[in-house]
């Protein structure tokens, strides 16, 4: 009678094979989940290079077009000179796209700002107008930008976009700061930066920013005025 060891697999053969398999498995299903995750990695990466460059283009061209305003302001007392810079805000005068609002100039205030237990960098914007210095009804009161403190969000109405409005230009920061350069004061001729632009009323050369997010330190960015 002949040995039929050679009809089918023994079960050492049978656990051997298995092992294989569930090791072959092993290793595709582990290159498959570092291939999704370099994916994913790969799509936020190019999404926060492409807020940056869209970021930049957006501030860039309206630094580019900041306008040198001197204003009488009732609840002031006293003529106000619309460019101030601190640490943490800037607030200034531009033009602004028919698109983006109305068209026309509107106070620019970049600022911190808290949401929930967030911070971003809002934008928000009023409309360079008589009605809205004298602190016209309805709208969120502009006053001279003052403090570094975070900002908690305001009462922006879809009827008075037109007027007010507030966006968020960038979520989830962990911090920003900008800084500005420019002379003392008119005639001097040698220029530096600084933390802070106040009682100047004459525009920096130059406006920095520097900012981080949970991903790291953006590329810093300068932006050019135009020339006193």
């Amino acid at each position: 009678m002949h040995s039929s060891r050679h009809s089918g697999f023994t079960l050492l053969e049978l656990i051997i094979s298995l092992a294989l398999i569930g090791l072959m498995s092993l290793l595709l299903f582990g290159a498959l989940r570092f291939a999704g995750k370099a994916w994913d990695a790969s799509e936020v990466r190019q999404e926060r290079d492409t807020s940056i460059s869209m970021v930049w283009q957006y501030l860039s061209d309206r630094f580019a077009e900041a306008r040198s305003l001197n204003s009488h302001v009732e609840s002031e007392g006293q003529n106000v000179f619309f460019f101030r810079g601190k640490a943490h805000a800037v607030e200034f005068v531009s033009p602004m796209p028919a698109h983006l609002g109305s068209g026309g100039l509107y106070i620019i205030r970049l600022q911190r700002a808290l949401a929930g237990d967030r911070k971003q960098l809002i934008l928000r914007r009023w409309l360079y107008h008589p009605e809205v210095l004298a602190g016209a009804a309805g709208l969120p009161e502009w006053r001279p930008l003052s403090s570094n403190e975070l900002y908690r969000g305001g009462r922006e109405k879809p009827e008075l976009r037109a007027w007010y409005s507030e966006s968020v230009l960038v979520d989830d920061i962990e911090d920003v700061d900008f800084s500005y350069y420019g002379v003392m004061a008119r005639g001097d001729e040698t220029a530096d930066w600084d933390s802070a632009w106040e009682d100047r009323p004459y525009l920096p050369q130059l406006v920095r920013v520097k900012l981080r997010d949970s991903m790291g330190a953006w590329p810093e960015m300068t932006f050019e005025l135009p020339a006193l």
